[in-house]
């Protein structure tokens, strides 16, 4: 679409309405504010929001011109939700604050990256339990739950809000939290994409300065007997601990790469000694750092389309570990993260936020890598294998061709009918609506 034609529908008056930037096809910038790293989409506007304000005045736009949307922080969610074709892409970006409040209650804008948001805590010896990488945004990860590096010893970033700054689909602002329309505060702690858009978040910080993290490796050969051994010690682990078992594709080093160990301990390191003797030890690179130190960085080739399922499982039954062994076998191009649970983040009851699964002891994480040439028959063969683990329930975040099996493995019968009606209050015309977003309850 060319400016001229985007001008004669409104786009002036848009312009003169917010303090961000509203970009279409033609400004600089607007291939890469429309681009997110699993999708290149072509909106009709992207406005670079600044504060709620903005964000009203994009809503009122796209209502006015009958236009989707869709909102974009970090770009990084694996369904491509942070962008469109032919609608308006709500750019959180330029929110970014990261303010401390009173008794170590941290203001975070949605737009901030948890790199930046864990380096300036850091200084202040406080740090959020939040993800693993250093470019994703606050609100990507807070819409589908936030499993961070301290999750077991201090639940999901979710779980450690007090309050959160909602616009929602009649351009209302909303403070929210468990006093205030306490509804509305539930279903934003799991399903956020679904009911609004998050300006800011009010986060309890944790005195933890630093923590023990890095990698022990394995070899090859002794797959079945470290994921076996790791498995029964993270059932049991201390909260303190937090673990994943990673394991490369096949196609990599013909087959040999080691088996690694990834561990973060918010307490005292002794307690990760039985994760030295799991097999023979080839490497250990765990040490003291700085929590902000925790974060990575991923990146990808521009042509890579990544097909990402996971599931969550209550148990690590008997013949689990077989089935995973057997699918990495036959899918070279399949990487595999095993992520410990548990811990605080299981001592949340079922109900008290919009993500469900506080039972699941473990999340399977997959991701066929490559182009999609390069991965030929495998994208079948990848979903028939996610049919035979049966796993209890999945991680919004980490699903990138979402089905609506996929939506009930998110959210039970009861968090959807709950969701369903809390959506038929806020947002009965299901503006904020992607393959992962419950409906409204129907009159």
């Amino acid at each position: 679409m060319t400016e001229s034609v985007v001008v004669g529908r409104g786009i002036g008056e848009l312009r003169g309405a917010v303090l961000g930037e509203v970009l279409v096809d033609g400004d600089a910038g607007y291939a890469d504010a429309g681009r997110v790293i699993m999708a290149e989409g072509r909106p009709s506007v992207v406005v670079r929001c600044t504060g709620a304000a903005d964000v009203v005045a994009a809503l009122r736009y796209a209502e006015a011109q009958d236009l989707p949307v869709a909102v974009r922080s970090g770009g990084h969610n694996a369904a491509g939700f942070g962008t469109n074709d032919g609608g308006v892409v709500i750019d959180v970006r330029p929110m970014d604050e990261v303010k401390v409040l009173a008794d170590d209650v941290v203001r975070v804008g949605v737009g901030a990256t948890w790199g930046d948001v864990a380096a300036r805590l850091g200084e202040l010896g406080l740090a959020i339990s939040s993800g693993d990488t250093a470019s994703v945004g606050v609100g990507g990860l807070m819409a589908g739950g936030g499993i961070g590096w301290m999750v077991r010893k201090h639940g999901l970033a979710i779980d450690n809000v007090v309050s959160a700054e909602v616009v929602t689909a009649d351009g209302s602002v909303r403070r929210v939290d468990a006093a205030n329309e306490p509804e509305l505060f539930w279903g934003l702690r799991g399903a956020a994409g679904s009911l609004g858009v998050v300006t800011s978040y009010d986060i309890t910080a944790v005195r933890q300065p630093t923590v023990h993290f890095g990698t022990l490796l394995y070899p090859w050969t002794q797959t079945e007997q470290v994921l076996n051994g790791w498995a029964e010690y993270a059932a049991h682990a201390p909260a303190e601990v937090t673990s994943s078992l990673q394991l490369a594709p096949t196609m990599m080093a013909d087959r040999q790469v080691p088996v690694a160990v990834m561990v973060c301990v918010a307490g005292d390191p002794a307690l990760l000694e039985p994760l030295r003797n799991l097999g023979t030890l080839l490497t250990d690179k765990v040490a003291e750092v700085p929590y902000a130190e925790v974060f990575s960085e991923m990146s990808m080739p521009a042509d890579w389309r990544p097909r990402i399922r996971n599931g969550l499982f209550d148990m690590w039954w008997p013949d689990l570990t077989g089935r995973l062994l057997e699918g990495r076998q036959q899918l070279p191009a399949m990487a595999m993260e095993i992520r410990a649970l548990g811990g605080a983040f299981g001592a949340m009851p079922a109900d008290a936020t919009a993500f469900a699964h506080r039972d699941a002891q473990f999340m399977v994480n997959s991701v066929l890598m490559g182009t999609l040439e390069a991965q030929g028959s495998q994208p079948a063969e990848f979903d028939a294998f996610w049919q035979t683990l049966r796993p209890n329930g999945a991680y919004l975040n980490f699903l990138s061709d979402p089905t609506d099996a996929d939506l009930d493995s998110c959210y039970p019968a009861s968090h959807r009918a709950r969701l369903a009606a809390l959506k038929r209050e806020v947002d009965p015309g299901h503006v904020f609506r992607n393959a992962l977003s419950v409906p409204p309850q129907a009159v």
